[in-house]
């Protein structure tokens, strides 16, 4: 049996960065390409830092641009004047500081991306596959809305989608959001009620293990570029929320961080990092009130799930540490 066959839809900043070098580095998959959304930061940021990343992993990915916008959200005036927006930005001595850089500190690329736009890409690669495609979002899923709004026949062509989405009980980028599913809410909508099986893995999921320096310290000491660069990555997270004031579960004091997007990687070979997954009922609010964005379980005792979506509630840290050990001493 082959390698499974991926298409790696990111918003690339720090956690993103960490995905796509897990996912080349563990020999697991054929990466068929790489599309890039806004997200975390504008589009112009997350496909040079995609390309960057790449280009530094030394391999052969084509890397696809897409979506700068989300499908609909900004074209009514006034919809996100009503939430408290999470405090990603502000000025420290007078330097600005983000939760995420504009560019991560690799050299600038010098490969291209490729000419053909990413919702083109993803809808011609799944119309000619052979066998199906496991598709992972880990940023806003407007490219994958697109094609799945354009075509919705192409979920014959796919094995199954994993996202880094929502929060059930958690949020952050509004009281009660997460930011992917915020940043486009009708994509977001438009990929859970495809007609494919799907793993999500919202903030309970993401947040339910954390990482601190000295794990970071332990990937370092594995001694190759690719480990350094991970928890250089990790470190300078933990600074820059700290420096932000931002925590990860209920103590203000802990800026430990979580390393979302990487999770949607390693269950694909590792499916046992998951202790608690359920079948649920999911919905995302679109309606452009406070809720914007939220994602809705129907958690009700007599209300069975009707739909395909799994939702993971917690990991399994040393399984996950394990994993990523094995993968980054390369």
């Amino acid at each position: 049996m082959g390698k499974r066959k991926i298409i790696l839809d990111v918003d690339t900043g720090t956690d993103d960065a960490m995905a796509i070098i897990v996912a080349a580095l563990s020999g697991e998959f054929d990466i068929l390409g790489i599309t890039a959304v806004q997200g975390n930061l504008p589009l112009k940021n997350t496909l040079e830092n995609t390309l960057r990343v790449v280009q530094f992993l030394g391999l052969d990915i084509p890397v696809y641009s897409g979506c700068p916008s989300p499908m609909v959200q900004t074209l009514s005036p006034g919809r996100m004047q009503n939430q408290i927006i999470q405090v990603f930005e502000k000025k420290i001595d007078g330097v600005k500081l983000n939760i995420h850089d504009e560019y991560l500190d690799l050299p600038e690329s010098r490969i291209m991306p490729q000419k053909q736009h990413a919702v083109s890409f993803i809808l011609e690669c799944l119309d000619n596959a052979e066998e199906k495609i496991t598709l992972i979002s880990v940023g806003p899923p407007t490219n994958l809305g697109m094609a799945l709004r354009m075509k919705p026949e192409i979920t014959e062509k796919i094995e199954e989608i994993i996202i880094m989405g929502g929060g059930v009980n958690l949020a952050n980028r509004t009281s009660a959001a997460e930011m992917n599913f915020y940043m486009d809410p009708e994509a977001s909508q438009i990929l859970l009620q495809a007609d494919v099986r799907k793993y999500i893995f919202p903030l309970d999921a993401t947040c339910s293990i954390l990482f601190s320096k000295k794990e970071a310290g332990e990937i370092a000491a594995l001694g190759n570029a690719y480990a350094e660069f991970f928890s250089s990555l990790m470190t300078h997270f933990i600074d820059r929320i700290t420096a932000l004031g931002i925590s990860n579960n209920s103590s203000m004091n802990c800026h430990d961080i979580a390393i979302h997007d990487v999770f949607c990687i390693l269950y694909l070979i590792d499916p046992d990092i998951v202790l608690e997954m359920k079948r649920e009922n999911c919905d995302v609010d679109f309606s452009g009130g406070i809720a914007d964005g939220q994602l809705i379980v129907d958690r009700r005792s007599y209300v069975k799930p009707r739909g395909k979506n799994n939702v993971a509630y917690k990991l399994d840290k040393a399984k996950v540490m394990d994993l990523l050990m094995r993968i980054l001493k390369v």
